[in-house]
């Protein structure tokens, strides 16, 4: 019995070469639209997260019959103040005639409802340096409109940018304590007017 070579099977080096070169052409096209769309998301979850703390305060004002604060904080122990809310943000309640409208948080006698943590690469602000507060009814005290703009960004100092790719997002809050949002405009700087 004659033993017949066996060939072997495999890619050649021409062909394996021109499959790498096919490869990183297609990863070049699809990795910089599949960053917009991290960052897209990014600004988008962090805009649904602010509406969502946002609707939790109008909510347990209405139901406990109290007053419902909201502001920004990046301790989640205590209100930072100011109009950026990246930082993260709170949601707290004094008992019924405890405090004020508008009343930073006192750990000693206020309930603390919620803590949210800062946000990586997006800017959220505020029209308002003021706390946020709720009525039992559901409506702002005062009942002076909000505006609140969140917007990608590359550096911790800056308040991002609204571009094609990533378009920015404003949240309305009307007196009555309503909420709508839509999408900021191109070019447009960050901060609500």
């Amino acid at each position: 019995m004659t033993c017949m070579p066996t060939r072997q099977r495999g890619f050649s080096l021409v062909e394996l070469m021109v499959t790498i070169t096919v490869m990183a052409i297609l990863l070049a096209i699809a990795v910089p639209s599949f960053r917009d769309v991290i960052h897209r998301n990014r600004v988008s979850s962090t805009s649904n997260e602010l509406l969502a703390s946002l609707a939790y305060a109008r909510t347990e004002a209405i139901t406990r019959g109290q007053l419902v604060s909201m502001c920004a904080s990046s301790s989640g122990t205590s209100c930072a103040g100011g109009k950026a809310f990246e930082s993260g943000w709170i949601v707290y309640t004094y008992p019924a005639g405890a405090a004020s409208a508008n009343a930073n948080y006192d750990s000693t006698k206020a309930t603390l409802l919620r803590a949210t943590t800062a946000r990586a690469g997006v800017s959220i602000q505020s029209k308002s340096a003021t706390v946020i507060t709720f009525g039992q009814q559901g409506q702002l005290k005062p009942s002076t409109p909000l505006t609140f703009v969140t917007c990608f960004r590359t550096d911790t100092t800056s308040t991002g940018s609204s571009t094609n790719a990533v378009p920015g997002a404003k949240l309305d809050v009307n007196g009555s304590g309503s909420v709508t949002t839509q999408s900021w405009p191109v070019g447009t700087a960050c901060t609500p007017t």
